[in-house]
């Protein structure tokens, strides 16, 4: 019997896609390479993943969401991804709010490496011919080499035995002992390439690097093909728990870095195969997943993480480039402070400093480290993806047509918004979104306590119960208001107090005041794009009055570009992690007080005690 198959067309990206009859929408999507909002995975938690069925028709499962579809959405044929079974020939358009295109990406300026030291490097031969004994029994010297003596294989060995004239030899310094992977006569060497590669759960980023200089070639960026399976950690650890979504998992991860490689290379003219270095930081799951290492023991609180770095030989991995270059992966500390927190260190330069420094990553996992060159602690907080954009009602990445800055004008009580890309709205941003909730609280629509006010002229009754308007339907280019409901606001101070309150676990700990500390390094968009006084006006932020701020841009890139560059930065990475203490907040007892404290706008009076004065006067 022959099955049944079904042809699906997607708008406006003008795709078709035969699958057979009872593939799952979300899944059909992600074969076709649609990247669509589908935070929860497709558990229909989020209802992200808003489709509108053109032409044919489709079969729907259980609608957990259904009823927050208004009667014209329901007549005009909008569906939930994850919840559509294909049946039929059918015909869908994505809305524009439910498309994921690469957001704004973040490239960090190279770090100043004074020595050049990479662990692939090329060294002259010279051959001390001896009359009348055969090649192996000649003397052979790397010009420039000291170490143990370095293996290689058949091939290689013969090329060396049988190349006449000078030769080049490269020499990988990942192996131990170090191996000979390639030698080639020294008139036709050519540069020695290697990758920098930022694995983040959203988007992945890299650099091309030529190793004997330290120079980068070309930059280059794509959006992390896991993100349709799930935008958070633990989901994506749920869709790996089996063998196949494991390697399906791992597909995803290499896919994404192999465009980025192919991207780069072909733009500064080089083949794949001439890279023989690759540099990976991520965070801990995105390490696991990526080497296909089975994550599911990191939902434990108790996991024991090793701190030494993942080395996996690239092309078993599925990467296309030289056959001996291996993918160095910044060591891990923690199940949620991985080889990305590392990165920034390195990046910072804080584990070098006599001074005091607070180091501050918040993404969809938040990473704060507190220390200097004596001693460094660190804790990781699931402040959710909310100060990314993800997570509430109208949040979306930093990408055309998301508000990134809102002002409140006292003068006016007019509530200002900027998008990016200056076109209409179509939602919120992590930066937006801080602002907005700025605003709220100085037009007295949102309260101390993080509670909408009901007499606001912006606050009404929506579905869910109160919500403020933020722009009009007339105004925004989905048709619709973009509002923040109730339960947007409260996973927003949700988020903030678990910040805020993992800062302030780590500082009591240690006995630190506000006053003593002297350097906050931001990694990341957070660090980046936020606008800093209202992190601290909304209290996800303490107030440091002694401390300047150092916005890192991409630390993560930036480590792995220090540690492809630089042995000695590999050994001092492997060392911060090494020694580096971790608090884990979920069996910790003072981080209920001090999140529980962080529930109220702005927080604790010994974090913010500025505030407390002038809210005296």
């Amino acid at each position: 019997m022959t099955e049944q198959t079904i042809i699906v067309t997607f708008q406006p990206m003008n795709k078709v896609l035969t699958v057979p009859a009872g593939t799952p929408l979300l899944d059909a999507m992600r074969t076709a390479g649609i990247a669509i909002e589908a935070i929860c995975g497709g558990q229909g938690l989020c209802r992200k993943c808003r489709v509108i069925l053109t032409k044919g028709k489709c079969t729907t499962t259980s609608q957990l969401g259904a009823s927050h579809f208004t009667p014209e959405e329901i007549a005009q044929g909008y569906h939930y991804a994850c919840q559509v079974t294909l049946t039929a020939d059918a015909g869908f358009t994505i809305p524009v709010e439910s498309r994921i295109v690469l957001p704004q990406i973040l490239i960090s300026n190279k770090m100043n490496i004074t020595m050049i030291s990479p662990a692939v490097v090329n060294y002259p031969v010279e051959v001390s011919p001896s009359e009348g004994l055969p090649f192996a029994s000649q003397s052979i010297r790397l010009a420039g080499y000291f170490g143990p003596r370095p293996r290689t294989c058949e091939q290689v060995y013969r090329r060396l035995n049988t190349t006449t004239g000078p030769l080049i030899a490269t020499i990988s310094h990942v192996f131990t002992p170090p191996k000979i992977i390639a030698v080639e006569p020294a008139a036709s060497a050519r540069p020695l390439y290697g990758v920098a590669i930022d694995l983040g759960t959203t988007t992945v980023v890299g650099c091309l690097v030529n190793l004997e200089t330290g120079e980068i070639l070309e930059t280059g960026s794509t959006m992390n093909r896991q993100i349709t399976y799930g935008e958070e950690l633990i989901t994506r650890i749920g869709f790996a728990d089996s063998p196949e979504g494991l390697a399906t998992m791992q597909h995803a991860a290499m896919e994404s870095i192999d465009t980025v490689i192919t991207q780069i290379s072909d733009a500064a003219g080089i083949g794949k195969t001439e890279i023989v270095d690759i540099c990976v930081a991520g965070n801990t799951v995105m390490h696991h997943l990526f080497c296909g290492i089975e994550p599911h023991y990191l939902e434990m609180a108790n996991a024991q993480v090793p701190r030494t770095p993942l080395i996996k030989n690239a092309q078993e991995l599925g990467l296309c480039v030289h056959p001996d270059a291996q993918v160095y992966c910044l060591p891990n500390v923690s199940r949620f402070v991985g080889g990305d927190a590392i990165g920034d260190v390195i990046a910072s330069g804080m584990h070098a400093s006599e001074d005091l420094s607070l180091l501050i990553d918040l993404g969809t996992n938040g990473e704060i480290i507190l220390g200097n060159k004596d001693w460094m602690a660190s804790v990781s907080c699931a402040s959710g993806p909310a100060f990314e954009g993800a997570g509430i009602t109208c949040g979306m990445r930093a990408m055309n047509g998301a508000i990134e800055h809102v002002r409140f004008d006292p003068e006016t009580a007019e509530t200002i918004c900027s998008t990016i890309g200056n076109v209409p709205p179509r939602g919120i941003c992590g930066s937006g979104i801080i602002d907005a909730a700025v605003a709220m609280v100085a037009s007295s629509a949102l309260d101390f306590a993080g509670k909408l006010n009901s007499r606001h002229p912006r606050v009404r009754n929506g579905s869910e119960g109160l919500e403020y308007v933020l722009i009009p339907a007339s105004a925004s280019a989905t048709g619709r208001d973009l509002v923040f409901t109730r339960q947007d606001v409260d996973y927003l101070m949700d988020s903030k107090a678990a910040a805020c309150g993992a800062i302030g676990v780590l500082m009591g700990k240690y006995k630190i005041a506000v006053t003593d500390i002297r350097h906050i390094y931001l990694s990341g968009a957070f660090g980046t794009y936020t606008d800093i006084g209202n992190t601290v006006r909304f209290g996800i932020l303490p107030e440091f009055p002694n401390a300047t701020f150092h916005p890192l841009g991409n630390g993560s890139l930036s480590g792995a570009y220090a540690t492809l560059v630089s042995r000695e930065y590999r050994i001092m990475a492997e060392k911060v992690a090494r020694d580096m203490v971790y608090i884990d907040l979920l069996v910790d007892a003072d981080f209920m007080e001090e999140y529980s404290a962080a529930l109220y706008i702005p927080g604790k009076r010994e974090l913010f005690p500025d505030s407390y004065k002038e809210h005296k006067k």
